[in-house]
């Protein structure tokens, strides 16, 4: 070992040396009390056969600097720097609390509300660091300490040199997931926040969010949660759901998701919903998945002609609604999601109407005569449009066949609902769980198919589904027409998930 000369109770300089923290290749990190001040402080020294070396002491010292530059309540502060013949070291404040690796490791849980309040707190003192443009070492779950009254503060990391943004994906890779697996089930929002850690932890997403999209989220969650009550009673069996939030979110709390680039169907439509926690044996709770898996297999369509499912695939639970749709016009480059054939007269893919239908949807207002709130299905979009979206999150269109199976399977919808929240809660759902096929509005599908009633005639694209405008035929509707750019006011989509 370097230099192992210090002992317990030396003094170096204005610190008594107390308990050795941790030890490393070069350094020695001690609990040591600061004596003019009468205070606990953490020391971080260089081994003395380091200190022999100025490449090593320059280096140490130009990282002291940097972190003596972090000025943020939220992070550790660097209280001095001693370089001399005998000894190199910073004195760094001793954070109190119990790391989050330690709280993690115990099986410690906390109520949804809680979460979001440490989420929020981590993500501003981050965003911080990434708008400041300081540079950091990897942070590991030790790095993060709670105190008793749920403050949440990190150690100070920073080091000399070029920030590298891989640092903090990981970042929010790790607290995703340790904060996913800390939530208490049956309590208001579990729902919600589970959706905000699924997408922090996801590695395999392209665009992950920002801290200032995280901290922006976690702060609304937990301004509608707080004054919410946990669920004391257990689950009934036999219920369908039993945890739900005490009121729906504003409207206006969730516009802001229309800024999150890649948050696709989970987090707009659980955001938008009350949570509905699917009870079992035990009371365990899980969450509703945005989308119904339809099985291979063959099948039999209304024309009687039969249809082979290879392989199984994923559709949305609901129709997509304007603030998912808002996510996607939020996102600054559409060409590379765009259909190859796309008509270079189309110059964007903004709905009809937008600014008043956007408006009128995060206001809660009525837009022509409807009631409207940003989990209303998006409407005035053309063939173009959907195509783009469906790229974009990673999805496609359905095909009239596969759309018609998914609207069978497990027994079609018994009603036609009207226009609402895409996940409204009526008769127009299928045996299977998906919302909204026999009405609310009517849907695209991928690729153009023969009218039936005009066998002779070229191939057409489909809308599928009835809607609140016309409910004759339900979820066996079908209206065949000659452009793809055509666009209604009761005419929207689902997407089909490729992952």
């Amino acid at each position: 070992m370097l230099g192992g000369t210090r002992q317990s109770g030396d003094t170096v300089g204005d610190y008594r040396l107390l308990n050795i923290v941790s030890e490393g290749q070069l350094t020695r990190t001690w609990e040591a009390e600061q004596i003019s001040m009468q205070r606990l402080v953490v020391l971080e020294m260089l081994e003395v056969l380091a200190t022999r070396d100025a490449g090593i002491v320059g280096s140490f010292l130009s990282d002291v600097k940097a972190k003596a530059l972090v000025s943020h309540p939220g992070i550790g502060a660097v209280y001095e720097a001693v370089s001399n013949d005998e000894t190199t070291f910073f004195a760094r404040e001793k954070l109190d609390g119990d790391d989050l690796e330690s709280l993690h490791g115990a099986g410690k849980k906390m109520a949804p509300v809680e979460i979001v309040h440490l989420l929020g707190q981590i993500s501003e003192s981050m965003g911080y660091l990434e708008n400041e443009g300081v540079a950091t070492v990897e942070y590991g779950p030790h790095d993060f300490i709670v105190s008793g009254n749920q403050h949440v503060r990190m150690m100070n990391l920073a080091v000399d040199g070029r920030r590298d943004d891989r640092v903090d994906t990981r970042a929010k890779q790790l607290l995703g997931k340790i904060f996913d697996e800390m939530i208490k089930p049956g309590y208001p929002g579990a729902t919600r926040v589970k959706s905000l850690c699924g997408f922090m932890a996801d590695r395999d997403r392209p665009v992950p969010l920002t801290w200032k999209q995280i901290s922006d989220l976690s702060r609304q969650v937990r301004e509608q949660l707080e004054g919410s009550k946990p669920v004391e009673s257990p689950v009934v069996p036999g219920t369908p759901y039993k945890v739900k939030e005490p009121k729906k979110l504003p409207t206006t709390v969730w516009a802001v998701l229309g800024g999150v680039a890649l948050i696709g169907v989970l987090v707009f439509i659980l955001a938008q919903s009350q949570d509905k926690n699917k009870p079992e044996e035990g009371g365990v709770v899980e969450m509703i998945k945005p989308f119904v898996e339809i099985p291979a297999g063959e099948y039999r369509l209304s024309d009687g002609r039969g249809f082979v499912v290879r392989e199984s695939f994923k559709i949305g639970r609901f129709e997509v609604t304007l603030a998912q749709y808002n996510a996607f016009l939020e996102f600054p480059d559409h060409a590379k999601f765009e259909h190859p054939g796309q008509p270079t007269s189309k110059k964007d893919h903004l709905p009809d109407d937008w600014k008043a239908l956007w408006s009128s949807a995060i206001k809660g207002e009525t837009w022509r005569g409807r009631s409207m709130s940003t989990d209303c299905p998006v409407i005035g979009i053309d063939w173009w449009d959907a195509f783009a979206y469906a790229q974009w999150n990673q999805g496609r269109l359905p095909t009239m066949a596969e759309w018609e199976v998914a609207a069978d399977y497990q027994k079609g919808a018994a009603d036609v609902s009207a226009w609402g929240a895409s996940d409204q809660s009526t008769g127009d759902v299928t045996g299977a769980g998906l919302i909204g096929m026999a009405g609310n509005v009517r849907e695209w599908t991928f690729q153009a198919e023969v009218n039936p009633a005009f066998t002779l005639a070229p191939k057409s694209f489909v809308l599928v589904g009835a809607s609140f405008s016309d409910s004759s035929g339900g979820a066996a509707a079908r209206v065949w027409i000659d452009s793809r750019d055509e666009r209604r006011d009761d005419l929207g989509f689902r997407v089909i998930s490729k992952k």
